[in-house]
């Protein structure tokens, strides 16, 4: 079997993820309005409560809003993400595949974690290409 051709992808902040990012944050905001409003009393744990939600949801909006935009290579033989210095990246891992947008989820050499939402709208004329990249099983380190 051959390997997927290469394939450079833009990535960056896609509409899905800030549509799920928004309907986890509301679902958030629903349950602490309800818990406020099915109790008797409102004390500390209330305003801790809502205290949490106000911080998560800000840092959430804050992390989506700060998604870095770069290039995902696939180069035939491994992945790169060239964020700063061009860093090689291990076989990804596909979290969501919604057909119009996945959640990547790829280690670097160190360790670390990097994210990635691509959608199609994004470059529809390479979502084929990459995503042969992603499932091809004759890659090297399936």
């Amino acid at each position: 079997m051959y390997n997927a051709p290469a394939v450079s992808y833009p990535v960056g902040r896609s509409p899905f993820q800030t549509g799920l990012t928004l309907a986890v944050v509301l679902a958030g905001a629903v349950a602490q309005g309800a818990w406020w409003l099915l109790s008797v009393a409102h004390g500390a744990d209330h305003l801790l409560g809502l205290l949490l939600w106000l911080l998560v949801g800000a840092w959430t909006f804050w992390s989506v809003l700060h998604t870095p935009r770069t290039q995902l290579v696939w180069d035939g033989q491994g992945w790169h993400w060239p964020a700063g210095a061009s860093t090689l990246l291990e076989r990804p891992q596909v979290i969501l595949d919604a057909q119009h947008s996945l959640l990547l989820c790829f280690r670097q050499q160190s360790g670390t974690a990097v994210w990635l939402w691509p959608a199609q709208r994004t470059q529809p004329d390479r979502w084929l290409a990459l995503r042969r990249a992603l499932f091809n099983p004759a890659s090297p380190e399936a």
